[in-house]
C-alpha cells in the first residue's frame, strides 16, 4: 500500500494545552520530518466538566467530533462522547462499566474524515490511556501501517480501570513497537519482543539558546511538577537551610510557607527552561504512591541532567545516572544529608552524552 507522509497520533492531550507533553514534541518533530499530523484527542466527555478535569477549559471551546485543518502540516480531532471510561473505585461497578464503554471501542468510526485519515497513514501511535481501546477498529482501517504504543505512562500508577490495564496486557504484543521512556515500565513489558527502551527526549536546542538568569542569588533549587509533591522535605529543608531558595513551578498548592520558598504557577514550558537550566540542584522530591518508581527516568529527569543539576529524590525511586542523591522519606538527617551533598556536588562530572532530543526520539520510533 503507498502512504502519503503522514501520521496519527492518539492522545490524552490537547493540541493547544499550555502542559505541553512528550506527545507535542514528537508531532512536532513528525512536522519537521515532513509528516502531516493528525492528532486526535480522547477521553473528553461530559464527565470531563463534572471531575474538574484541568482540560475543561479546552474541551468546551474545541469543535467536537470535527476534524479541524490548522495548517498544512496538522489537523486535531477532539472526540467528545457523552462519556469515557474512568476507574469506579468499585469492582462491581467497575466490571458494569467495562459492558458499558464496549462500544467506546467504535467510537471513531462514524467520522468520515477523520476515518480517511487514518486510512492513509503511515504510522498511528499511541499513548498511555483509554484511547488504547480504539487499537482493533483501527488496526482494521489501515493493518499496513506501523503501529506504535509510546507508553507516556504506568496505567496502573494513573489508576486507570481495571478493563484498560488488561486491555493493554492483550494488545501490546500487536503493536510493531512498544517504546518505553524509562527501565522500570521496560521491564512490566520485556516478554514482548517488540519492546524498546527509548528515554524521554528533550528540547537541547531551546535548553542551550536560554541565556537569560532568572535568579538573584546562588542556591537555587527548582522543583517542577503538578502532583505528589513531598511537602515534608520542603518543609524540613527550607527551615534548615535559610541561605537556599526553593522554587516551585507547577499547580502545588502552597502548603508550606517560608520567606525562601518562593511559588510559581503553572507556566509555559519555555518560560521553565530559564528556572532549570541556571539552577543549583533539582528537586525531584515525590511522596510514594504505587508506580511511582517510574519516575527513575521522568522527563523531568532527563532535563535536569542535561542541564547537570545534582537531583535530590527519596529512596523508592531509583537510578542508574550518577547525579542522583537519594534521602529517606521523613527522615531530616537524610534530607539535611542529600541537601549538603546537592551543594558540594561535582557537576562536570555528569555524563549527558545518551539523552536523547525530540528528534533524535522521534527516529527511533519509525526506524526500530
Amino acid at each position: 500500500m503507498a502512504f502519503n507522509k503522514s501520521a496519527v497520533l492518539i492522545s490524552f492531550h490537547l493540541w493547544k494545552s499550555k502542559r505541553k507533553a512528550g506527545f507535542h514534541k514528537i508531532a512536532e518533530s513528525l512536522m519537521g520530518l515532513g509528516y502531516h499530523v493528525t492528532f486526535v484527542t480522547g477521553s473528553a466527555s461530559f464527565l470531563s466538566y463534572i471531575k474538574g478535569d484541568y482540560r475543561t477549559p479546552l474541551i468546551k471551546t474545541a469543535p467536537k467530533n470535527k476534524l479541524v485543518k490548522v495548517n498544512d502540516k496538522l489537523s486535531t480531532f477532539v472526540a467528545f462522547n457523552t462519556l469515557h471510561p474512568v476507574n469506579m473505585r468499585n469492582s462491581i461497578l467497575n466490571n458494569y462499566s467495562s459492558l458499558i464503554f464496549r462500544n467506546y471501542r467504535d467510537l471513531l468510526l462514524p467520522f468520515t474524515d477523520l476515518i480517511n485519515a487514518i486510512g492513509k497513514s503511515e504510522l498511528i501511535i499511541f499513548e498511555s490511556f483509554p484511547g488504547l481501546l480504539w487499537f482493533d477498529s483501527l488496526m482494521s482501517i489501515n493493518p499496513d501501517a506501523k503501529f506504535i504504543y509510546r507508553v507516556s505512562d504506568d496505567i496502573e500508577f494513573q489508576n486507570q480501570p481495571p478493563f484498560i490495564i488488561q486491555h493493554e496486557k492483550e494488545i501490546a504484543g500487536k503493536f510493531d513497537l512498544v517504546s518505553v521512556p524509562s527501565k522500570f515500565i521496560f521491564n512490566k513489558f520485556r516478554a514482548n519482543k517488540n519492546t524498546r527502551l527509548h528515554f524521554h527526549g528533550i528540547d537541547k536546542n531551546k535548553f542551550d539558546e536560554t541565556n537569560m538568569n532568572p535568579y538573584s542569588q546562588n542556591n537555587n533549587f527548582v522543583f517542577t511538577g503538578n502532583s505528589y509533591f513531598d511537602f515534608n522535605f520542603l518543609r524540613t529543608a527550607s527551615g534548615v537551610y535559610p541561605e537556599i531558595k526553593f522554587h516551585i513551578i507547577g499547580g502545588i498548592n502552597r502548603e508550606v510557607l517560608s520567606d525562601n520558598i518562593i511559588y510559581y504557577s503553572e507556566r509555559n514550558f519555555n518560560d521553565t527552561i530559564p528556572f532549570v537550566k541556571f539552577a543549583d540542584a533539582g528537586l525531584h522530591t515525590l511522596e510514594y504512591s504505587k508506580g511511582a518508581e517510574s519516575f527513575s527516568d521522568s522527563l523531568k529527569v532527563m532535563q535536569y541532567t542535561y542541564c547537570r543539576l545534582p537531583i535530590i529524590s527519596p529512596g523508592f525511586i531509583r537510578s542508574d545516572r550518577d547525579n542522583f542523591i537519594y534521602y529517606e522519606y521523613r527522615n531530616e538527617k537524610s534530607i539535611i544529608q542529600a541537601i549538603d551533598s546537592a551543594l558540594h556536588f561535582n557537576r562536570e562530572s555528569i555524563d549527558t552524552s545518551n539523552l536523547l532530543s525530540w528528534d533524535d526520539l522521534t527516529m527511533k520510533l519509525i526506524t526500530e
